[in-house]
């Protein structure tokens, strides 16, 4: 059965335009897990029938726990998820056990890429 992992250490979040009528939202995490031996640790998406107010993806950072006698020390994990980015989405929040992370989305691209190419 899955369950939050213990804690978030890192969030990044990311515009993949490769396809400009398709962009894709790119989601990296690293965390720690309560003991060693976590497998098929993920970021699941929290579904929502309406887009939320604040304009931000939640995301649950999940694993299945091993069974007894895993040694007791946090553990790093890592997860992704990549998907279509929706036109509200301003950033992502990622839920552990122990904390919460919140990363705007940026794009790959500069402001002073653009200042560049106007000149």
């Amino acid at each position: 059965m899955s369950e939050l992992v213990r804690e978030i250490v890192e969030v990044n979040a990311a515009i993949d335009d490769g396809d400009d009528e398709h962009p894709l939202l790119i989601v990296e995490v690293e965390g720690l897990a309560a003991t060693a031996g976590w497998a098929n640790v993920r970021l699941e998406p929290h579904v929502t029938v309406d887009a939320p107010d604040d304009g931000f993806q939640d995301f649950d950072l999940v694993g299945d726990r091993p069974g007894d006698g895993a040694a007791a020390v946090l553990t790093p994990v890592e997860a992704g998820w990549e998907g279509p980015l929706e036109d509200w989405c301003i950033g992502v929040r990622v839920h552990a056990v122990d904390n919460m992370f919140e990363e705007e989305v940026f794009e790959p691209w500069s402001d002073e890429d653009d200042e560049s190419e106007a000149a």
